[in-house]
Order: structure tokens, then sequence, then C-alpha cells
């Protein structure tokens, strides 16, 4: 037997040895059969997959479900059907041949649940929605909830993804509907068309609020797919599968193993956790899910029973309700059973809880495993925590070694207010049992940045303390992290040192002067007082993160301190949520738009930039007319900030997004940068307003902040911080009062160029009247037929508004376009939900975006383009949408033989705009000189989204030196390496190209795309003395033209799939590339090729802990006839299948190379520097050449290792050794990769 089908033999072996199996799995063979006896709290009965009974039949799982529940008190109690609920698509229509087993699978498990006296739900799952989509499931919903007699029991309603359910004071049960998260919600037009969320990441917004919300308790998450697999759906698939892929038992061993690892490894589909968008949705679902401290995962989908403790989260896999699939334990499995059975949650009254499964053993229901899912929780230790303390405290935010930084330091990081953050002031000391008559934790706070507590008093209003001293690890987590749970990675490192550092840039204790000025202007605010909080008794366990440090408490504005003078007394506070949603709902709410500019000039004064919607509540008022908001701002701890030093002046210019981070002086120069965090809702809010209203309101600022008033507001601050620094910022502040008008001018203007209108969720008439330079816009009900009064009603100046976008939103609207004025105004129609019905006189300019798969009436096109599709974003108003530009500098410093040191510095610049998916365009930049050959190179691409229909425009560029440099030893798979004899420049063949290109490219969902571009390329050999390509090829002579620049156009087809459950340190994953073309000499047609170039690359983790993974590649290249220059052959060399040799060391018509390597990675550890990971690998690569005037039969090898370097998935490196029979060749590379 040869080395290679050894090698062979043993990468199959370890494929096979992680194979799932039909026979029950235990971590602990003999777990406790004896269940606890602590008093239950609330128990859930949890069952999946229950819908494939046979007709007039029930299944061994729903009846072992009957028996238990039969005989148990179930009162109060929760039977929660996990999804797929109806196989194999759902709930067809009436009268159709599949409804009647459809609703006999339904029935079976209704009738199983007949006995059961609490609460039965059910829950989608990816089947339910495969009969029309949302529609499909809305018959299901209809009949549950009529075959239950309750309303409420097929959740969550109306197709939407969440419901939260209040259990008690020590439960909660979340439901998400996963297959919304997964579909493809083009295919689905009427998806949220009932629901409040709208977008994926509002989703996730409020299951992070949902989190915070119920920390304090057991938080149970049903949902269909779960978070954490060791059945099929994880890549665990039995031996028979890789002999019988196909349901049909036809045996296909080599095809079998191949389709296996395709499923397993390549996430194909996305009800696979190897599925780029499924891994992306469970990653931010569980980095979540790690800041609360009982939280558990109850799952159907596959088709077994098991537990998993993935690292503290806890997985209950119950989906064997009606069918069975093998199971292995994994990694980080307990127990799998491949038989049809349930499970059920028991949580105790002490907060602990357990959890048990039952398998159906000759019909009757056996304990087949118990455990406990979390202990009770412990109890804090006061023993050394005070009770006792003075009134009054000496405290600073920073020590003062903290805030000692050399001059070198100041000059690159810059000055802050760090001595502001080092001083002592003297505060008055609270504990929570005495401050505001008493106050009790409602639960921890999780802000950007900020550390805090909720608090509640005795009458039921809600506080905030918020501590002094910000979270580096927070902000990492919250900004940077949200798919990788970083929990202490940051602590006492660099990272955290820095951005600590960086948080001295805000004035700590401004705030204490914003409510005075606001009162001088009529802006509310909320009320924060100075506390010093030590560590004491009724901190509870919050003694451990909290206390012995400066905080200040805060008013939480909601309708319990609704007689609030700061807050205007109004009769209700709502949420920017809130109201965002109650002004799409009906005309009668509307925004006090003075009041809110009045306050977002306030800001600006300030310089206050983090004003994002969170950072505002509502004072609703009731009158005749309708109900008015009008703003609450609140956190400014942003205020005043001194954003010096050269490195973030060199990170504003690199990056756009930086540029919010400004120097506090008296002029503000960069409003537009300022107010990055604000725009989207000043958008959103400001429909009636123009220009003059904003000057209007800034010259009530200027005539009411009077320096008198100023100075009183700054009295607030702490006397041992009167000193020059205030002094300073006052001056500021009265500086940019002054030039307020110009600021409200400034802002108004770029607000101005381009404007969103909205209606709401019912019958709206938009006229949109074109008069010469000017646009008017009318929007109005429509009731009973007849247009009311309009509510919004503004003209726009062609002069400065270049583009306006209309939203219908929901219901039937109405759109009228009259008017022929010169120079009109680009407008973007977005019809919305419904019937929609437009009247287009004059269409120039106009674009109308709406369904294709509802009806719409076109009374009149008038030249207007339109544009129906089922695009949902394109058809959505999304408040949210980023409308920017963001830039973003990488760089790259690597070695290699051939290219000596060579530096790499790309710049992608990307454009976000109307058609996000993900972005409007993107630009990349990139630029290259390596140091051997004094060779540099320059290229660009460019792509512009859903130019034609769902196809991306394509541009592309490339430019090399004379010097730039490849590799030629002759053609064939013998050619001999003369580097001992002669140097490296000896095969090195001088190149100078210049082409460019276009085409077109399509992407899918689940990381496939395709492309076809036409390129034209001019390249010209250099004719240098004493190299190969110069003293050794016959044919250079008989060719007058070969040192000439040739042309050649060529036609390319490109598809990738490729799929990783971390890209940076794969441990499951696939890669398949095609390309395909042709390429023609321009002066000489009858030199025309085709080429033909696969690769396949597979990523498989070969032990339980995953830690060593098995990556396997193979690599051809084929040219398709003969007609093809030297430097267009097929190659082998270097990074493209031969490591150990050189770059294109082997030339010749067609090539094929196979590679494997062993990867280990090591435990993650903390440096001084960032959190790292280090890991080695071994590698062997065999590959050779073919050439028509060459017979050989000769496969070269290499093999060696290095080691890589990953830093927080963002900087990364590599070193390499291979050895061949050329010699050894090392390689590294680092570099920065966002």
């Amino acid at each position: 037997m040869n080395k290679y089908n050894k090698i062979l033999i043993i990468c199959v072996a370890l494929l096979l040895s992680s194979c799932a199996t039909y026979s029950p799995k235990y971590k602990v063979e003999n777990f406790n059969t004896t269940l606890p006896t602590k008093k239950i709290d609330k128990t859930f009965y949890l069952v999946g997959d229950a819908g494939y009974a046979r007709m007039k039949e029930s299944t061994k799982g729903l009846s072992i479900l009957k028996k238990v529940i039969d005989t148990a008190k179930t009162k109060d109690d929760y039977l929660i059907f996990l999804g797929d609920n109806i196989y194999p698509k759902g709930m067809p229509e009436e009268g159709t041949n599949q409804r009647p087993l459809a609703e006999h699978r339904i029935n079976a498990q209704v009738d199983a649940a007949q006995g059961f006296e609490g609460n039965v739900l059910f829950i989608p799952g990816n089947h339910d929605w495969y009969t029309s989509g949302v529609v499909g499931l809305k018959r299901e919903e209809k009949y549950v909830n009529q075959k239950l007699d309750n309303k409420e029991s097929f959740v969550p309603a109306k197709g939407c993804p969440l419901e939260s359910v209040k259990i008690n004071d020590q439960v909660h049960l979340l439901i998400i509907d996963t297959q919304w998260y997964l579909a493809n919600w083009d295919k689905n037009p009427t998806i949220n068309d009932d629901c409040e969320i709208k977008t994926r990441e509002k989703f996730f917004q409020e299951i992070e609020g949902e989190f915070k919300k119920h920390s304090k308790k057991t938080i149970l998450v049903a949902m269909h797919h779960p978070m954490f697999t060791n059945g099929p759906h994880g890549g665990k698939y039995s031996f028979d599968k890789h002999i019988f892929p196909s349901k049909k038992k036809i045996p296909l061993p080599v095809l079998g193993s191949l389709a296996v690892q395709i499923r397993s490894q390549g996430g194909v589909t996305a009800q696979d956790i190897s599925n780029t968008h499924y891994n992306k949705f469970m990653r931010r679902l569980a980095t979540m899910a790690r800041s609360v401290d009982r939280v558990i995962f109850a799952s159907g989908h596959e088709h077994s029973l098991q537990y998993i403790d993935n690292d503290g989260l806890k997985q209950i896999l119950s989906g064997s309700g009606s069918k069975v699939s093998s199971a292995s334990l994994g990694k980080h499995g307990l127990f799998s059973y491949p038989g049809q059975g349930f499970a059920v949650l028991d949580v105790f009254t002490d907060g602990s809880s357990n959890v048990r499964y039952y398998g159906n053993e000759d019909g009757v229901a056996k304990l087949v495993y118990q455990t406990e899912v979390h202990p009770k929780e412990e109890e804090y230790d006061f023993s050394g925590v005070s009770s006792s303390f003075d009134s009054e405290a000496s405290a600073s935010i920073y020590d003062k070694k903290e805030v000692e930084k050399s001059g070198f330091h100041k000059l690159m990081w810059g000055d802050h207010y760090r001595d502001v953050y080092g001083k002592e002031i003297k505060v008055p000391v609270a504990t929570l049992d005495t401050l505001m008559g008493g106050l009790t934790i409602d639960r921890q706070g999780g802000g950007q940045v900020t550390r805090s507590l909720r608090l509640i008093d005795s009458t039921g209003r809600q506080y905030g303390l918020k501590a002094m001293r910000k979270s580096a690890t927070q902000f990492l987590q919250k900004g940077a992290f949200k798919y990788t749970y970083v929990d202490d990675d940051f602590d006492n490192t660099l990272t955290e040192s820095v951005l600590s550092d960086f948080y001295t840039s805000s004035y700590p204790y401004a705030f204490l002067a914003v409510g005075g000025l606001a009162d001088a202007i009529g802006v509310y605010h909320t009320n924060p007082k100075l506390y010093y909080i030590p560590k004491h008794p009724a901190l509870g366990k919050y003694n451990e993160n909290f206390g012995d440090e400066i905080y200040f408490l805060e008013e939480r504005p909601m309708k319990e301190h609704g007689q609030e003078v700061s807050f205007g007394k109004p009769d209700d506070i709502e949420s920017t949520d809130d109201v965002l949603s109650k002004l799409r709902k009906d005309e009668e709410y509307q925004i006090d738009e003075k009041n809110y500019i009045r306050a977002r000039l306030f800001d600006m004064i300030l310089g206050d930039w983090d004003r994002h919607p969170d950072q505002w509540r509502w004072s609703q008022f009731n009158t005749k007319d309708g109900k008015i908001f009008r703003p609450i701002p609140r956190d400014r701890d942003q205020v005043f900030c001194n954003y010096d030093g050269a490195i973030l002046s060199i990170l504003k210019f690199v990056s756009p997004l930086s540029r919010k981070f400004q120097v506090y002086n008296e002029e503000l120069k960069k409003v537009r940068w300022i107010n990055l965090s604000g725009m989207r809702l000043d958008k959103a809010l400001i429909q009636n307003s123009g220009k003059e209203v904003w000057l209007e309101e800034a010259k009530h600022i200027k005539d009411n902040l009077t320096d008198q008033d100023i100075e009183e507001a700054f009295g607030n601050i702490p006397v041992e911080l009167q000193d020059n620094t205030i002094e300073k910022i006052k001056g500021f502040l009265k500086a940019r009062r002054n030039q307020i008008e110009d600021i409200a001018n400034r802002y108004a203007s770029y607000l101005s160029k381009y404007v969103i209108i909205k209606g709401t969720d019912k019958d709206d008439l938009f006229e949109i009247i074109r008069e010469d330079n000017k646009t008017r816009v009318k929007v109005s009900r429509i009731k009973k037929g007849e247009s009311q009064k309009p509510y919004t009603n503004k003209v726009f100046s062609s002069k400065e508004t270049k583009e306006i976008w209309i939203y219908g939103l929901d219901d039937d609207d109405e759109f009228v376009i009259s008017g022929k004025g010169r120079n009109p105004i680009r407008i973007k129609i977005v019809g919305g939900q419904n019937n929609d019905v437009y009247t287009i006189e004059n269409g120039r300019k106009i674009k109308v975006y709406d369904h294709k798969s509802k009806p719409n009436t076109i009374k009149k096109k008038g030249g207007a383009k339109f544009r129906f599709s089922n695009i949902y974003d394109y058809n959505v108003y999304d408040y949210n949408k980023f409308i920017n530009k963001t830039n973003v500098i990488a760089p790259f410093i690597g070695f290699n033989p051939d290219d000596g040191l060579n530096i790499n510095l790309t710049d992608t610049y990307t454009v976000y705009g109307f058609k996000n998916d993900p972005y409007h365009s993107k630009h990349r930049f990139s630029a290259a000189y390596y140091f051997q050959t004094e060779g540099y190179d320059m290229s660009y691409s460019g792509e512009f989204m859903n130019t034609f229909g769902n196809w991306n425009f394509l541009l592309s560029g490339k430019y090399t030196s004379e010097n730039f440099a490849q590799n030629f030893f002759g053609f064939g798979n013998n050619t001999i390496n003369l580097d001992d004899q002669l140097d490296l420049d000896y095969n090195r063949v001088k190149i100078g190209t210049w082409a460019f290109g276009m085409g077109l490219a399509k992407k899918g969902n689940y990381g496939s795309q395709f492309s076809i571009n036409a390129n034209f390329e001019g390249i010209e050999v250099q004719d240098t003395p004493g190299r190969f390509i110069t003293s050794s090829l016959g044919f250079v002579t008989s060719d007058p033209d070969f040192f000439e620049r040739k042309f050649f156009t060529n036609l390319d087809m490109f598809y990738k799939f490729e799929s990783y459950d971390n890209a940076v340190n794969p441990t499951r994953g696939m890669l398949f590339s095609l390309r395909g073309g042709a390429r023609m000499n321009v002066d000489d047609t009858d030199r025309t090729y085709g080429y033909i170039n696969p690769t396949l690359s597979f990523y498989n983790a070969i032990t339980k802990n995953r830690k060593l993974v098995l990556k396997t590649n193979v690599i051809a290249e084929v040219n398709i006839g003969d007609e093809f220059e030297f430097y267009q052959g097929a190659t082998l060399g270097g990074i493209k299948g031969l490591r150990g040799y050189r770059e294109e060391r082997f030339t010749g018509e067609s090539a094929l190379a196979f590679s494997g390597d062993l990867r280990y990675s090591f435990n993650k550890f903390k440096t001084g520097l960032l959190p790292l990971q280090l890991g080695l690998f071994a590698g062997y690569d065999i590959g050779r050449v073919w050439f028509d005037r060459e017979d050989s039969d000769t496969w070269h090898d290499s093999i060696g290792g290095g080691l890589w370097i990953n830093a927080v998935d963002s900087v990364g490196g590599q070193l390499g050794l291979f050895n061949s029979d050329d010699g050894l060749r090392f390689t590294f590379g680092f570099g920065l990769d966002f």
C-alpha cells in the first residue's frame, strides 16, 4: 500500500469517527433516576415535530405524552408543541386533497393534549411555512385556535417572530418563530404586514430587551430550530448515510460520503446549523443569552431527544414526537436518544430547574434521562459588607495613576479631561434602602458603555443608577462583538486601558449643568443627582460588580413620573419605538416638531453627538385635535467632549464614521458628522418643518439662553472643579449660542437634500404638485372615499432638495402627481402594502417601487419608471436604514521568497442608500509593493447593488508596474530549478499589465454568488537580459512581437459557494468555486482558448472538543486548446497547490493538486494588548501539471506546517514552513481584516 492510499484511509477513518448512531448515548452512563422532591413552581411539557401521524393513527411519541399528562397534575402548567406540526408542508387550503391528512395531524396532537389542564401552545416550524409562507401559517393558526377554542394557542400570532409570555415573578417564557428569521422574505411579500417588528435588527433588539427585563428570572426560550445540536442538522450523520444517501436505499458509498460532506459541512440549506444564515442567527442569539444567568433553550427540528450544555447555555432538544433520526454526543452533549418521546422541564420555587426525558419503550413512557439544568442561586456573602457609613465621601472616578500620562501619550491620544476624572470631589453617601425613601433593585441595566442598575421606589417609579466609570468590555460587547461573547477577555489588557482613557474625552459632570440650561430655553430634561454608593447589604448580589464608587441617579421617564415639571406634567410618557409606531397608526398622533428641533439645536450647542433613538423619551399631551408628543432628552454623558490627539485625527481622516468624535470649542465645524447618530430620527420625525422653523428655534435659543443662565447652570458643577477648564467650556458654549443660527442653517440645508415623507397604516392620499423649481407634497387621510385636511403640507425647493422618498406604508393609498414645472426634484415612491392607485401626469424623475405579487392600479403612468418587485427592503419603510458612507483602510504585511517583503493597503469605501443589499455600492482600492522585485500593483473593484433587477453591476481595473514579476520555469511537469546555481531572479519574468472589466453578479442568501465579466487587458513581457525567458525559449526569436504588448478580451464566468461556522477559524465549512471562460488575442484571433478552474475545500472537526480540524482541498486548472501565452498557462506552486515550491513553479495546459491540513486550535488567552488565539497546522500537498509535448508520471509533493494567530477575529497572521524537492520555503503574513 503506497503512502497516498494510507493517507486517504486515515482521512476517511477520521471523518467516520464522528458518526451519529441510532442508540442512546450518555456522557455519564448511570444517571441519577431519582427525581427531585423540591416544590415545583412551573412545569413545561415539550414535544416537537409531532406532525407526522398516519391517517386515523397517532404516534408513539404522542401516545406516551398522553399517558403521562393524563396521570399528572397539570393545572397552570404548559404544554408546548415545538413546531413542524404538519408534515410535509403545513396547512393546505380547504378543499384540497392534502387538507384531511393535515387536519388529522393537528387533531392527533390536540387529542394527546385533551387531558391537559394547563396552557397548550403550538409554535411554528419550518415545515409549517412550506405552504404559501405566512398565508399558510395563518391558516394553521386559525385551525389550531379553533380546535383548542383559544385565540392565543398558536404563537407567535399572525406570522410574527416573537411572543413574550409572563408566567410569574420567577419564570418567563419567550417564544421565537425561528423560520421567520431564516425565511427568504422576498418570497413572502406579506411577511410582517401585521407585525410591529419589521426588520431582523429590530427583532434582536426586542430579544435583548426581553433578556434584560427578565434577567432575574428563569427564562425559557421555546423555538423550533436549536441553537446547538448533535444530529443531522448539526452535521452528525449515521454511517448508513455514507452508503445510502438517498431514501431509495441505493448503495453509493463514495458519492454518499461526498453528499454527507456537502450537507454537513457546506451549509447548503438554511435548515442546517452549518448554513451561514442559520449560524449567524444563532451566534447573535447566543451572545445575548450569555449575559443572562438562567436561560434555557427548548427546540425541536432534530428527530431525537438531546441535552446539551454549551459552556453554560442549556439546550433541550425534543423533536421526536413522530419521527426519529440519529444523534451523537459531540463536544457539549450530555445525552442523546434517537427514539420517539418528549421532555419535561421543572422549574422549582428556589430558582433551580431540572429536565427529564421520556421515551416510548414498548408503549410505556420510560424515563431515559434526567439532570439538573440550573442549580439554586447562591446567596451573596455579606460578611465583609459594612452597613454604617459617613454622610459624605471624597472620591474620584479614576485613580490618579490611571490619568498620569506621558507627554508623548498626550500628543498621540490627546489631553481629554483626564485631570477631571482623577480629581477627588466631595459627594453625598447614599444607600439604596434609604435613598428616595428606599429603592429596590429591579435588574441590571445594559447600556452601550454605562454600568447601571434599574431601581424602583415604593410608588412604582423607576430610576437608573449609573456608574460614572464606564465599561470598556461592555462597549466592545455591544458595539464590536455582537456575534461573539467576549466575557472578560479584554479585562486588564491594553485595549481596555486605551478605551478607558478614550472615555475621558467627555466631561463627566456635564449633566449637572444641562438641566439649568434646558430650563432657560424650554427643553425638557431629567434631573440626575450625584452620589457615592458604597458596597452595602441593599445591593445584594450586585455588590460583586457595583459599589464603592461615584454614581448618578436619574429618573427613568415613564408614566409614573407624569407629575414631573421638567417633563411638562404629561398625560403619558412613551419610548421612541412606541411613538414611531403610533405615528404610523393614525394621523391623530403628531410630533411637536418645533419643540423637537429646539431640542436638537440644544444638542449641537452642547456638542452631544450620541443622540440615538433610545436617548429620548416622549411626553404625550392629549388635546382636542389629537395627541402631541414632545421630547425628553436623556443620558447626557457625551457633552462638551474633547476628542483631541493625533491618533483620533488620523482615524477621522481614514474613517468618516469617526468624525462624530469632535473637539468641543467655540465653533461647530462638522455639523453633519456630529449629528450622525441623530440624523435618522430627524428624518423620521421632521415632516412639516423647513429651514424657517430651524432658524426660528435657533433665534429662540439665542434670545433666551443668557450669560446669567449659563453661569447659574454651571454653578451645579462640584466646587472642586470650578477651574479654568470650566471657564473655557462656558466660553465655548456662549460662542456656540451666538452662532446657533448659522449652525441651524447649515444642518437644515443638509437635512433638506434628502427628504423622507411618510403616510400612515391607513388609507392616505399623496398629492405631489410639481411647479417651476419646487415641489409641493400634501398628505391626507382618506375616509369613506373622501380626502381629509392634510396632515402634511410642505414645499421643497429644487435648489435645496435633491431627492424625496415617499412611503405610503400599509392599506390602500392613492398617489396623484400633477404639474409640469421645470427642474423637478427626483422622487422615489414606495407604495407599501395593499392596492395602491397611481395617477401620474408628469413622471419625469419619478421612480415607483411596489409589490410585484400584489394588485396595484396605474390609472396614468406619465412616463414614470415603475419597479414592481418582491424585494422586501425596497417595499418596507425602515427609519433605521443606514444612509451614509464608510471608509476602512486595512494594512497587510507579508513575506515569501518570490516577492520578498511585501506591503499591501486596501481601502474599502462603502455607500449606503436606498438600495442597501446590504449596501448601495462598495469600492475597494488596493495597492501593494514588493521589495524583492521593486514592483507594485494597484487594483480597483466596484459593485453596484441591484442595478438590473437582482443583478449587481461590477467594475474592475488593474495595473502592474514594469518590475512586477511572476515566475516561469518552462512548460511541463519535469522542469528544472536552478536557484542554487543562479539566483531567484533567473526565473522571474517582468510583466506589465493594465486591465479593466465590467460585469454582472448575483448573490444568494446563503453564501453563493455568480458573476459574468467582460474584460480587456494589455500585457507586456519585459526583455530582461540574463533571465530564463530570454536565454532558453526557442519561440522567443521566432516571434518578433513576443516582447510587445499584447491585448486580450476575456469573457469570464465565476460561481462560488462558501459557508463556515467561523470564517476566521473554521471547524466546519465548505468552499466550492468554479471559474470558466474564454480569452482571445485581439491582434491574432486564432489564438483563442477556453479554461475551467474548479476548487473544493472542506473543514471537518475530528475531535469532540473541535480543536483538531481536518482541512481538505482540491484545485484544478484546465486550459481548452493550446493557443495561450506562457503566463496564461495552468500553474502550481506557492499558495496554489504546492506550498513547498516557488510560485508558478510548474506550468502546463492543465493542473491538479490535493492538499490536506491538520489544524489544532489552542484556547484563547489574554495578553497585555488583546485576547489572542494560537493554532498549529501540519500540511501535505501533492499535485502535477500536464503538457502535451511531455510524457511524465511524476507527482510533486510538499510537507510542512506552521502556526496562525488570531486576535478578536480582526487581526490575524500566519507563518508557514514547507519542504519539497526544491528545498525549504518560508512564508508569513499579518494584517487586519474588518
